[in-house]
């Protein structure tokens, strides 16, 4: 999916991103915001080699009192999801458990443009997931 101009507002120049509206148990109801960066950009391109990565992009969680209101970036690295913050990533226990469900959507909304990301493995230890696809 290509942006718009007043879309652009997760990384420097990305290429898609999508949120999604998820009605919490305790009634609330979050909003998680991914995107995922345009290798191309020269910012997001040199991040991607600091840390050796084959995709990058950011998530975010709103609305949900339990988690910060902050961007995590999330890079592939190999076959694995690794998610970086300036600070303690600060999410609730119940967006967590949902995470990796969400990031599965995500990529499988996204396979057009960045088809590599189905074989990525994330360790979520509190919902058993192993595997994102």
């Amino acid at each position: 999916m290509l942006l718009s101009q007043p879309e652009k507002r997760w990384l420097p120049s990305p290429i898609a991103w999508r949120q999604y509206k998820v009605t919490l148990a305790s009634g609330f109801t979050a909003t998680l915001g991914f995107s995922l960066g345009d290798p191309a950009d020269a910012d997001t391109a040199r991040v991607m080699r600091a840390y050796d990565a084959s995709h990058m992009g950011l998530f975010v969680v709103l609305d949900d009192p339990q988690s910060a209101e902050a961007a995590v970036l999330w890079f592939q690295q190999a076959a694995s999801l690794t998610l970086l913050a300036p600070d303690t990533i600060n999410i609730g226990d119940e967006v967590r458990g949902l995470l990796p469900r969400y990031f599965i959507a995500f990529f499988d909304d996204i396979k057009d443009v960045a088809p590599g990301l189905g074989s990525i493995r994330l360790i979520a230890p509190r919902t058993g997931d192993k595997r994102l696809h």
